[in-house]
């Protein structure tokens, strides 16, 4: 949690700095450009640090689904897999 807060307070010290630069008489397209594209990653960022963490798969976590697939397939010819079938098109 803290790295998430740490690279937005990071974002938006540049995000000052930005705006000060194109703030300037001599601001040129491509500063007041830069700053629009820091807006929005600003933005972004604190949705994103707004988001729950989370859990990260593991590969326990990847074996238990295997071995659960291979106990609900038992016995069968067909290879386990973790990829699920496309959905089927809807007739018109």
């Amino acid at each position: 949690m803290a790295n998430k807060h740490a690279r937005l307070d990071d974002l938006k010290d540049k995000l000052q700095d930005a705006k000060r630069a194109a703030r300037m008489p001599n601001a040129s397209d491509r500063e007041k450009a830069d700053l629009k594209l820091l807006e929005q990653e600003v933005a972004a960022e604190k949705l994103k640090a707004k988001r729950p963490a989370e859990k990260e798969s593991s590969a326990t976590d990847q074996d238990a689904k295997l071995d659960k697939a291979l106990k609900d397939t038992f016995p069968s010819s067909d290879p386990v897999s973790l990829a699920e079938p496309a959905p089927k098109a809807k007739k018109k």
